[in-house]
């Protein structure tokens, strides 16, 4: 399945040829860079479709013809083509806002090279079957990441990438400490074949210790309580197109591969963490929504948001269920869209104000009643309002915590629902129900009816999420067995690498 390396060489091909061929921004760069991104989602639809063909069986790559100890695979699964399928769509929509955001002869030269890199990091995290490159794909994330974050950034603002930059490194240098040690217990990197000494040596101190490292490690990426006090602060220093596509993806790599160690690699036994998770799942739901409560201003506020609504992801987790699994998955494909669409939508109102400060907002719902709309049913969703996306997920989640008796935690999440919708709800009233500041609203021009366009497009698949529950859930639940299914995972991996892999 030699197609698996595409998703991996085709942004990185991009960055080359926009730093390299292209050089400066211009509108033929652009027109290229949008067309590779719209060929990367294509690529990603046609892997996933292959996939969910069967059954949610892995497809694998050997790359080299290596042996498990020593090789690099690929392997693509049903959560893996998933979450392809988010990524790259997300990349193509963001990359399309900046267009409208930013006027071409403004453009950083080295965003949109960086900004494939970064797409390129991110997909290689989905695909690798190896503890190595796992670490390789997320030292090209987070480089990425890092040069994009300060890029931009005035004297004012950079001060705020510091914390991002340090326990980030913290956590790539924790995690290859943590490969280190896989590496003296199982003799290997590759997954599949951790997972068989894994369960060999059952609930061995040592298994649990490489658990706990790894995810340390991933929840400092995914932003869990209290590992996430660098991202609030952060993220609103990047525009509103970079913030969506940060917003939306980057805490969901690290939830991402929790489900893949936790579900793929080690055995299922681990009760203690799972419990561990809960509580932290908790924690990390209510004091960051209380954080986002505090916030006055868009960026701020759905900052401390991405953070809330990752603990219901770590909740789902720690139950630990095959219902809760695919619970987990739904929810991630649900707030993956719908985060990144209230970013958009608040960088559109960012136009309309020029600013994106509560208190100098007003008048957008007069200005752009289908603003107005978008935010408000993107807003309800992220909150849990019934039929919209972000329901559907937590009454999954809530009805397998209900059923496994952890009653405190349901409370928990609950009231972090109501608490996201009275913080949603500020930005509703003082954003578009007050009257417009003084110096009035701007007039709606061609980019930010592009935005709006864009935003839309994004609310769309929202509604379809939706109301399209079932068919969504039953992609969550297929992708939920594959993944817990440890057996199916090796034979598919082992069969490509040769019998001695197995041994």
């Amino acid at each position: 399945m030699n197609s698996l390396i595409w998703p991996f060489l085709l942004p990185i091909l991009t960055a080359l040829a926009c730093s390299l061929a292209f050089g400066l921004p211009g509108v033929g760069r652009r027109v290229f860079v949008a067309l590779s991104a719209a060929a990367q989602f294509v690529l990603a639809l046609f892997l996933a479709v292959r996939t969910f063909q069967g059954e949610g069986v892995p497809l694998v790559l050997n790359i080299g013809g290596w042996s498990a100890s020593l090789g690099i695979v690929l392997v693509l699964d049903g959560l893996a083509a998933i979450m392809l399928c988010l990524a790259t769509f997300i990349s193509l929509i963001c990359i399309l806002f900046s267009y409208a955001e930013t006027p071409v002869r403004f453009e950083q030269p080295l965003r949109l090279p960086l900004m494939q890199l970064l797409v390129a990091g991110i997909n290689l995290t989905f695909l690798t079957g190896d503890l190595f490159n796992l670490f390789v794909a997320f030292e090209i994330m987070l480089v990425a990441s890092y040069a994009l974050l300060t890029l931009e950034a005035n004297d004012q603002d950079i001060k705020e990438a510091f914390p991002y930059l340090a326990v980030n490194i913290f956590g790539s240098a924790l995690f290859l400490s943590a490969a280190g040690l896989a590496y003296a217990l199982f003799g290997t990197l590759n997954m599949a074949h951790i997972a068989v000494r894994a369960a060999e040596m059952g609930d061995a101190f040592s298994v649990k210790l490489v658990v706990v490292l790894l995810l340390v490690v991933f929840g400092i990426k995914a932003g869990i309580f209290p590992l996430y006090y660098w991202l609030p602060n952060s993220y609103p220093i990047l525009s509103f197109s970079l913030g969506a596509f940060y917003s939306g993806l980057l805490t969901k790599v690290g939830v991402y591969v929790i489900l893949r160690m936790l579900c793929t690699v080690f055995p299922h036994t681990l009760d203690g963490i799972y419990g561990m998770l809960s509580w932290l799942a908790g924690l990390t739901m209510l004091l960051a929504v209380l954080g986002a409560l505090s916030r006055d201003f868009i960026r701020g506020i759905l900052s401390f948001h991405i953070v809330s609504q990752i603990g219901y992801m770590v909740l789902a987790i720690a139950f630990f269920t095959p219902l809760a699994i695919a619970a987990c998955i739904f929810y991630v494909i649900h707030h993956i869209i719908v985060k990144s669409s209230l970013y958009l939508i608040g960088g559109t109102g960012l136009f309309y104000n020029r600013s994106d400060s509560l208190a100098r907002m007003g008048g957008l719902a007069a200005a752009s009643p289908w603003l107005a709309a978008l935010f408000l049913l993107q807003a309800l969703s992220l909150a849990g309002i019934p039929p919209l996306s972000g329901f559907w997920g937590k009454y999954l989640i809530f009805a397998t915590g209900l059923e496994g008796g952890r009653y405190w935690l349901v409370g928990a999440a609950v009231l972090a629902s109501i608490l996201t919708l009275i913080s949603m709800l500020k930005i509703w009233l003082a954003a578009f129900w007050q009257p417009a500041p003084e110096g009035g609203v701007s007039k709606p021009t061609p980019p930010i009816r592009a935005m709006t366009v864009l935003a839309g497009v994004m609310t769309c698949v929202s509604l379809g999420i939706g109301f399209g529950a079932e068919p969504v859930f039953r992609l969550s639940r297929v992708a939920a067995e594959s993944l817990m299914n440890q057996s199916q995972y090796q034979e598919a991996v082992f069969s490509r690498l040769g019998k001695e892999a197995g041994q």
